[in-house]
């Protein structure tokens, strides 16, 4: 229990760097010329930007500690401990634009925090197996090539897709990081390089694809969808492939799947609500700048 509540926090404080990286980042994603199609041009225009570099190497501070965090804790318990980073953006949006907290957003925050105390005591144990790198082809290669569908077609796509896409992106990713950390448990220098290689591709076409998305449909309809996709696909996949089964009490299967609906709800909810909202819907209201 003591590894996983240590887990729980590495987990956390990876989740407060990603978000409050998503705060930084919000405000240029607009302010570079519109990309209708699917490529990596449009990353080509924001890492010029100051601002935009300032929230990657903030990302950059989350990596070691979202792996540290899968190499002593079970990918089940891992994922919706992220949720809990939700609360910086609640709280930059109650000190920055004096947003009022009211009972929707402390309802959510006590659902994802009941959410992960339940995931905690009722997931399942710690593995640094998975299914092979067969199993895994077979079952990753669908959401793969989803991921992949805009830049294969490259061709303008309902913003919907898009965002499901980026969601899918994010999602791989996650589970492909439980690898990178299995693999640097075992010593398997080469996994590790390889998975990593993997796992770095789909971080840059997922954020690609959420900042396409968000050049076209305000964060309310991004950000919410993105994060449920990226929290409960991974743990689907850990079930199916990544060496982490129900557990077989039947009660504690019922805790955990009722625990993992409690966190994903009121993170959704959170998402959605006024104060984190407007956090980022003001970061977009910026003065637009001439497009480079």
């Amino acid at each position: 229990m003591r590894d996983i509540i240590f887990g729980i926090l590495l987990a956390a404080g990876a989740s407060a760097c990603f978000n409050f990286a998503t705060v930084v980042q919000a405000s240029e994603t607009r302010k570079v010329k519109n990309h209708e199609t699917a490529s990596l041009a449009l990353l080509g225009l924001l890492i010029k930007r100051k601002r935009w570099l300032v929230g990657v190497a903030i990302q950059a501070i989350a990596i070691p500690l979202q792996l540290a965090a899968l190499t002593i804790a079970p990918l089940a318990v891992v994922q919706p401990a992220d949720a809990t980073g939700l609360v910086v953006l609640l709280i930059a949006g109650q000190r920055m634009l004096g947003e009022k907290v009211g009972w929707h957003e402390v309802a959510s925050v006590a659902a994802i925090f009941l959410g992960v105390v339940g995931v905690a005591l009722s997931g399942p144990e710690h593995s640094p197996e998975n299914s092979g790198a067969l199993s895994l082809l077979f079952v990753l290669a669908p959401l793969a090539l989803l991921a992949l569908t805009p830049y294969l077609l490259r061709r303008r796509l309902p913003s919907t897709v898009i965002v499901l896409c980026a969601g899918t992106a994010f999602a791989l990713t996650a589970f492909l990081m439980k690898i990178v950390a299995d693999s640097l448990v075992a010593n398997a220098w080469i996994a590790l390089l390889v998975w990593g290689a993997v796992a770095g591709l789909f971080a840059i076409l997922g954020l690609n694809s959420e900042q396409i998305a968000l050049q076209i449909r305000a964060v309310a309809r991004v950000a919410p969808i993105v994060f449920v996709i990226e929290l409960t696909l991974p743990i689907a996949l850990g079930s199916i492939v990544g060496g982490e089964s129900l557990p077989n009490d039947p009660a504690m299967t019922a805790l955990l799947l009722g625990s993992l609906l409690l966190t994903i709800g009121g993170a959704f909810a959170l998402m959605r609500s006024g104060p984190v909202n407007a956090v980022l819907e003001a970061e977009h209201a910026a003065e637009a700048e001439p497009a480079t």
